[in-house]
């Protein structure tokens, strides 16, 4: 059942132009950005930037773009179902709210790992036809060889599939508490540049999963520069805060629904 609630999730997705011009307008700035960044002349050779460091900034722009599409799409899920009217369906289907609730989160991850997949790709192609890719050298000393540097992408990408969980579940949640979609996307966009303001300017941002998000791709940047890193400092609070954010909310989700009427 829920995997066909999500199929019909999905369909709903792409019968919608709107969210296709959402899509295209990521990949559109991120590729310019990458673009300008790859063809501008640098000023010394400290300024010169790697193949590694283009993948990063590109990954990071490309994400923070997509967390908002996401939210919208998010935010949108139930409350466009309240607007419409849809809702109701489940007075006479024989449809479990709790199912109807991880359908939709379900076809939420899903795309939004879809995205974020594309959107590395997208950048890795865009970094061959610019930069090219190889082992990373410094005065003639190779500080990484390019299948370590391969092995460190997949493993940058891998990690935000996992941080981009909370940032589905927090979507549906605030979508939950409205009727009309221009509510819920107002206030899901408005509370992300609070999480995000937050994580920047407090000490205890660190605690949010918006914090951990860009932290995978940063260090990828990090390693573009020649500098040290470890992934301790990412996988483990990263993770625990990303997934135990998200088992929260989501099931704040599941209750929030089973809890409303909706035979109004």
């Amino acid at each position: 059942m829920i995997a066909e609630l999500s199929r019909q999730e999905a369909v709903k997705f792409f019968s919608q132009r709107f969210h296709y011009l959402l899509l295209g307008l990521v990949f559109a700035v991120t590729a310019a950005r990458m673009l300008v960044t790859a063809f501008t002349p640098p000023e010394s050779s400290l300024d010169v930037v790697t193949a590694p460091q283009l993948w990063a900034q590109g990954m990071e722009l490309g994400l923070r773009f997509a967390v908002y599409v996401l939210l919208v799409v998010g935010a949108m899920g139930f409350s466009r179902e309240f607007s419409l009217g849809t809702v109701k369906t489940l007075l006479v289907l024989p449809i479990r709210r709790r199912d109807w609730v991880l359908a939709k989160l379900l076809a939420l991850v899903v795309l939004a790992w879809g995205l974020a997949l594309a959107l590395a790709l997208a950048a890795a192609g865009l970094v061959a036809l610019t930069l090219g890719w190889g082992d990373l050298v410094r005065e003639g000393v190779v500080l990484y060889a390019a299948g370590d540097i391969w092995r460190n992408l997949a493993a940058a990408t891998g990690l935000t599939l996992v941080q981009l969980l909370p940032v589905c579940a927090l979507a549906l949640v605030v979508g939950l508490h409205f009727t009309a979609s221009g509510p819920a996307v107002g206030v899901t966009l408005l509370l992300a540049i609070v999480l995000e303001a937050v994580v920047g300017l407090a000490d205890w941002g660190r605690y949010l999963f918006l914090y951990h998000l860009f932290r995978p791709v940063q260090l990828i940047e990090k390693l573009g520069k020649g500098l040290p890193f470890r992934w301790e400092q990412v996988v483990e609070p990263g993770l625990a805060t990303s997934l135990v954010t998200f088992v929260v909310l989501a099931l704040w989700a599941i209750r929030r629904l089973e809890r409303m009427d909706i035979s109004g």
